[in-house]
């Protein structure tokens, strides 16, 4: 399942959750691989710094995401670290809820058109809601200014894009 930021993927994912569908969380995952010590944490120190770090030697994810939407090599950057590793993650995780009999899997990734995942995994659905609402819960949500918006959306595809790409679409206005 895919959707831009802030359409409702979460929604929708708790709400199939609840039907019984086992879910897996691209962005759980990233955070997973960067915690303090691993491979894809001392590369992405390595590459952007220790300025990134909190005292814990936890990423600062809101500094590291400054840095990355500022600069298109250093998002291609970062992108190379990570989207290796989860989509690895993700598989694995797949294969061992398949092999416990889970029926239905889940697989939540806001990028997953962007990284070729939909070659692999299908159906694919699609959670869309028009412009209008997207820039309205990034104000609330996340109280991003117009212009952290439009960074924001332009680092995706566009819903229209995802909308030819996907087997399934839920409109959540």
């Amino acid at each position: 399942m895919t959707g831009g930021i802030a359409t409702g993927k979460s929604t929708v994912a708790a709400m199939l959750q609840q039907l019984g569908a086992r879910i897996i969380d691209a962005d759980a995952l990233a955070r997973e691989i960067v915690e303090p010590g691993k491979e894809a944490w001392q590369e992405i120190v390595s590459a952007f710094g220790r300025e990134i770090l909190r005292a814990d030697q936890s990423i600062d994810r809101e500094k590291l995401r400054k840095q990355v939407f500022e600069d298109q090599q250093a998002r291609k950057r970062l992108e190379s670290i990570t989207h290796p590793r989860i989509r690895t993650l993700a598989q694995q995780r797949i294969q061992q809820l398949a092999a416990e009999g889970a029926e239905i899997i889940v697989y939540v990734a806001p990028l997953l058109f962007e990284n070729q995942a939909h070659l692999w995994l299908r159906p694919v659905i699609l959670v869309a809601c028009d412009l209008a609402k997207q820039k309205r819960r990034l104000r609330d949500r996340d109280k991003l200014t117009e212009g952290q918006i439009r960074q924001h959306l332009k680092a995706q595809m566009s819903l229209a894009e995802k909308r030819k790409l996907a087997d399934f679409i839920i409109e959540n206005n």
